[in-house]
């Protein structure tokens, strides 16, 4: 993670729950994930809408990120102040973990999630999140170079892992 998200959430990371993540991306995770005839690993909900294809991209990892990149629901929250935040940042944790718990074992690459936290919306000055997800490929640049040099918004980068412990400090 990179200083602006560390701020946000000290240097652990959080615990969340599957009932943390809204209904409709719930509903994303649980349709699974697909291989693409181009190779990209897609959420199978997301790949179906999407209307662009892979050549488009620089890379394949660009293509994956479109495809599964999506805004976090906020309607229901405050305009500002520290509950929007940690609200919005839970429902994103909570969803990226979710999604990434769902990957197929044997993947060929790993998949990893990308939260961000910013100053967004119509007016530029709400809070918004995005969660996206993609591969890891060799010889392919990562979809986030060096996660420290990414200074005006809060970033977190979360592995298969870092899903696993997330979701499981809640497990009964």
């Amino acid at each position: 993670m990179n200083d602006r998200m560390r701020t946000l959430v000290g240097d652990a990371l959080p615990s969340v729950r599957p009932d943390d993540v809204p209904p409709a991306y719930r509903a994303i995770t649980e349709e699974g994930w697909t291989v693409s005839a181009e190779g990209a690993c897609l959420l199978s909900a997301l790949a179906g809408g999407y209307g662009g294809t892979a050549t488009e991209f620089e890379d394949i990892i660009h293509f994956e990120a479109s495809v599964n990149g999506r805004a976090v629901m906020d309607y229901d929250l405050p305009v500002a102040g520290s509950e929007r935040r940690n609200l919005l940042l839970q429902r994103s944790i909570a969803y990226a973990c979710t999604a990434l718990q769902g990957v197929p074992k044997g993947s060929e690459y790993p998949v990893f999630g990308y939260i961000s936290l910013s100053d967004g919306g119509l007016t530029g000055g709400i809070l918004t999140s995005n969660v996206t997800f993609c591969t890891r490929r060799p010889g392919v640049l990562p979809y986030v170079g060096r996660i420290e040099d990414y200074a005006d918004e809060a970033l977190l980068e979360l592995s298969g892992d870092d899903a696993v412990r997330c979701l499981s400090r809640n497990a009964v």
